[in-house]
């Protein structure tokens, strides 16, 4: 699978990942799938509810994503997945992640180390391995 991303989006999550250390940041892809390319069109930030361990998880409420899912219906546009931050760790899933994680759906993460954004890596989660396996991803100029 590849993901295609804006770096205009990727620049957000930047942003977005550094307004929210020492914490994770969350968020939501958005935009549309060209099997087996998704394109990112918009990432659009999302609140982590998590209760506690800010720092090395995150959680998006139910409410959210369906509200999110209802407003792409009927749409060429869709949920593609979730972007998340890992500040002082690799932009690869936990295992916090993995139990977690739905089939289909891309998980964007980007590595935040000393207060700099890092390395951004994309994964798709193979329900029957339980296992994540890494997407390509193409930064774009434009979706």
């Amino acid at each position: 699978m590849e993901l295609r991303i804006p770096r205009t989006a990727v620049a957000d999550i930047e942003a977005h990942a550094l307004e929210s250390l020492p914490e994770e940041c969350c968020g939501f892809l958005l935009g549309r799938e060209d099997d087996p390319v998704r394109v990112v069109t918009e990432a659009r930030r999302a609140t982590n509810a998590e209760p506690e361990m800010r720092h090395v998880r995150y959680t998006i409420e139910p409410r959210e994503v369906l509200a999110v899912e209802r407003e792409f219906r009927g749409t060429d546009s869709r949920l593609l997945g979730f972007y998340h931050s890992h500040p002082e760790n690799p932009a690869a899933p936990s295992a916090h992640d993995a139990a977690r994680a739905w089939p289909w759906y891309v998980y964007a993460i980007l590595a935040v180390r000393g207060r700099k954004p890092g390395e951004f890596r994309a994964w798709t989660f193979d329900e029957d391995a339980a296992a994540f396996h890494e997407a390509t991803v193409r930064m774009a100029w434009a979706p």
